[in-house]
């Protein structure tokens, strides 16, 4: 989960459906199962917001959703993330700054 809170999966009306989608029916052809971090850390954020508008992103700044996959990629991400990570901590925003070195550091006690 990139955004939101296991609750907030579960109550949320976007979500609904998902019971459909695992049952193995066919997805829509807009349809977005899988999320990639590096599109969410690379994208121009106004891009970024205008793709997800369906998610609450607070002041509609793309600044959160970064802040997300940078969680992930720490938590599940793979070390071809490690390039993207390493630009975002040496960001002027200190909260990016500070989640992408959080993500670097659990990457890095990874095992390999």
């Amino acid at each position: 989960m990139v955004y939101g809170c296991d609750v907030c999966q579960d109550v949320c009306p976007w979500n609904r459906g998902i019971e459909k989608r695992r049952s193995g029916a066919a997805l829509p052809a807009d349809a977005q199962p899988v999320v990639s971090l590096s599109d969410w850390l690379e994208r121009d954020g106004e891009d970024l917001v205008a793709a997800f508008d369906r998610l609450y992103v607070p002041k509609k700044d793309a600044r959160w959703l970064r802040r997300n996959a940078l969680a992930a990629a720490g938590n599940a991400g793979t070390p071809l993330l490690g390039p993207l990570l390493e630009g975002h901590a040496a960001s002027d925003d200190p909260m990016l700054a500070e989640t992408a070195a959080w993500a670097l550091s659990r990457m890095d006690a990874r095992p390999a």
